[in-house]
């Protein structure tokens, strides 16, 4: 009995040592491993473009990308300003977005030492957060630091490698997160942040007329230039650019032409901005006018490639506006007595310094840039009665045709026989302060730069009415046919003063105050009689709040306010 005893006890030694061992094989890890689709909540938030860059969105170096720019002729009487610049703007998410984020979305997970896949599991992401819906719908893992990557259907995958095409990279999101894994029982939570795997590029035009049916065709400049598609490598979160392809998107602006008083210009953006590959280079890109006109000139055929001087490419998730300054082919003066466009002067990347805007070319006259007596406001003249005519060429208020054809504005500064008395010489007298403000004019240059050549010993003047008029029609096209013969006095003729004012603006000058109120009037040598009343001068005066300029008499000395400008004859 007792001998059965000690071999029962014995048997249930061996079977708890043997239960034991089998216990032992079962590690702590094994038995912590957990089920992360049960265990982690996988919350999902989509990123607005350029959320990266919310702050300064530069570049290495502290360079502003907006700061690329170049001026480009398009042949055919308008010169294109570009510049790009990340597109601040913040928009909420439309509907068609929200459509693609409650999609259907493929999770993996892998190990970031290894970069060896850890599971996977598909499903869909309703309301920020992923649920799986796949046959097997469990990532089995054991505690530990693991790389979660979560992408949309817009991506074929192979393997380990993830590819998206141009075609759907406006439409592609990914997102990747690095989370550690624990064996506790609480419910975890995982954020993904999934952003826009493309680019996108809007084109803002901006011009200083309005425009009138504007198409156009965003494209590669050949055949290879722009990636067609991008591939990413899920287990060591790398991107390969794929081979380039020709491209060309059809672009549509808004169509709502808005003026902005407080900056005259006229402005358009492309409604939805066309989706690139990240790594594209800008500099590969064409604009091509398909049709439309401005500054009454036909666009269509016209084309841009913009060319940055260092190289600039494209971020995934980054949204740009290409800005396209579309300006009127100004020609300029300068202080070498040559002519030429604004790309030739100094503030469009040029050598020369301009010193007035070119009104005609068949008269040779020019405006000057600035104004003449430091800027200071004068009378016409200081002498009485003012029933007294200085001048020959004088006409009448009901003549007005032949008053604006008068373009003798030199003559009457600084010629005596222009004067009734054949004597007085305007220009030098000081009983008339705007003849002799305009002679005394000098161009304010900076420094180091002088008068030289054929502006050398140039004399300047007063300009005659019918000079103000060739200028008002080649700065901002206003007809002389809409000058009526009978009310002359006080009328207004429309004109496209937005336009007459980037002629100065763009070479850092104006032609009256940044405030635009009051009205600024600037005198002419041309001189009015009427039956009723004595001999008047004549003012001009911008009035630029109204679109409109205005045709004004005043009386010799009693105009003290009226501006002058000098124009000048130049030789060829």
């Amino acid at each position: 009995m007792k001998k059965k005893t000690i071999l029962s006890c014995i048997s249930c030694a061996v079977l708890m040592l043997l239960t034991a061992c089998s216990n032992d094989d079962i590690t702590p890890t094994e038995k912590s491993k957990v089920d992360a689709t049960k265990a982690i909540e996988f919350k999902v938030d989509f990123a607005d473009y350029n959320s990266e860059q919310q702050v300064d969105m530069t570049r290495t170096g502290g360079k502003a990308e907006e700061a690329v720019q170049q001026t480009i002729d398009l042949g055919n009487g308008i010169v294109a300003q570009c510049t790009l610049q990340r597109d601040t703007t913040r928009k909420s998410k439309a509907a068609p977005t929200r459509v693609l984020e409650n999609g259907t979305y493929t999770m993996l997970a892998y190990d970031p030492v290894t970069h060896a896949l850890k599971g996977e599991v598909t499903g869909t992401v309703t309301w920020g957060v992923f649920t799986p819906t796949s046959s097997n719908p469990s990532i089995i893992l054991a505690p530990g630091t693991y790389e979660f990557v979560l992408y949309n259907s817009k991506f074929t995958r192979s393997g380990n490698n993830l590819t998206v095409t141009r075609a759907n990279a406006g439409e592609a999101y990914l997102g990747r997160t690095t989370y550690t894994v624990t064996a506790a029982p609480m419910k975890q939570s995982v954020a993904f942040t999934m952003k826009h795997v493309g680019a996108s590029v809007k084109i803002k035009l901006t011009g200083y007329m309005d425009f009138t049916g504007v198409t156009g065709t965003l494209s590669s400049v050949n055949s290879t230039a722009v990636p067609g598609s991008s591939t990413y490598d899920a287990s060591t979160g790398t991107w390969t650019t794929g081979t380039g392809a020709a491209m060309s998107a059809s672009t549509t602006f808004n169509g709502s032409w808005e003026m902005q008083y407080y900056s005259p210009s006229y402005t358009a953006i492309t409604n939805d901005g066309t989706a690139f590959m990240p790594a594209t280079d800008v500099s590969k890109l064409k604009l091509t006018f398909t049709g439309g006109n401005i500054y009454k000139i036909n666009m269509a055929g016209a084309s841009l490639t913009f060319n940055p001087a260092s190289t600039l490419k494209l971020d995934a998730n980054g949204a740009y506006v290409l800005n396209v300054k579309l300006m009127y082919h100004f020609l300029y003066l300068m202080s070498d007595g040559s002519r030429g466009f604004i790309e030739e002067t100094t503030y469009g990347g040029g050598t020369k310094t301009p010193i007035a805007v070119v009104v005609s070319q068949s008269k040779h006259l020019a405006v000057a840039l600035e104004d003449a007596n430091n800027g200071n406001p004068c009378t016409w003249s200081t002498l009485d009665p003012n029933n007294v005519q200085y001048n020959k060429s004088a006409k009448t208020e009901s003549n007005a045709h032949d008053l604006l054809s008068l373009c003798n504005g030199y003559s009457e500064t600084w010629d005596a026989s222009a004067s009734v008395d054949n004597t007085t010489v305007k220009g030098t007298s000081t009983n008339f302060p705007a003849f002799k403000a305009a002679g005394d004019y000098t161009p304010t240059l900076p420094a180091g730069v002088h008068l030289t050549g054929k502006m050398v010993g140039k004399k300047w003047h007063l300009p005659s009415a019918g000079e103000w008029a060739v200028a008002y029609g080649a700065l901002g096209f206003a007809k002389f046919s809409d000058i009526s013969t009978t009310s002359f006095d006080g009328q207004y003729i429309n004109w496209y003063y937005t336009l007459a004012d980037v002629a100065f603006t763009q070479v850092g000058a104006r032609m009256w105050s940044s405030s635009y109120s009051p009205s600024k009037y600037y005198h002419s040598s041309s001189e009015v009689t009427e039956p009723y009343a004595p001999h008047r001068a004549v003012i001009q005066t911008f009035l630029p709040q109204n679109h409109a300029y205005r045709w004004w008499f005043a009386y010799h000395t009693n105009w003290n306010d009226g501006y002058v400008r000098a124009f000048i004859n130049y030789d060829e």
